[in-house]
């Protein structure tokens, strides 16, 4: 199998040598024919707008109620406060985490 494969790849390589290198620049009006041959894209219709929408609306909310579970399971766990924190943050603080 070696034996085979080294002739074979020496030919690719004499008829790469072999080869003039193709010019780097694209044809005359490639770009606009390829921006012409795109297809269209189809406006969205309203009932595709307002799924798309609440789709966007549930996630956000969900992420929402999902941080703010996540903070309420933290303050139940911390330790009580101390007298560190001035007594209108304390009054707060000691109404909301209950």
């Amino acid at each position: 199998m070696n034996n085979k494969l080294d002739p074979d790849l020496k030919r690719l390589l004499k008829w790469a040598r072999e080869t003039s290198p193709r010019p780097t620049e694209l044809p005359f009006g490639f770009s606009t024919r390829v921006l012409v041959s795109r297809k269209p894209q189809r406006t969205p219709t309203l009932l595709q707008e307002l799924q798309q929408s609440a789709w966007s609306l549930s996630l956000a909310s969900l992420t929402l109620i999902l941080c703010c579970g996540l903070i309420w399971i933290s303050q139940r766990s911390a330790p009580p406060l101390t007298g560190e924190f001035s007594s209108a943050l304390g009054f707060l603080a000691g109404n909301f985490a209950r």
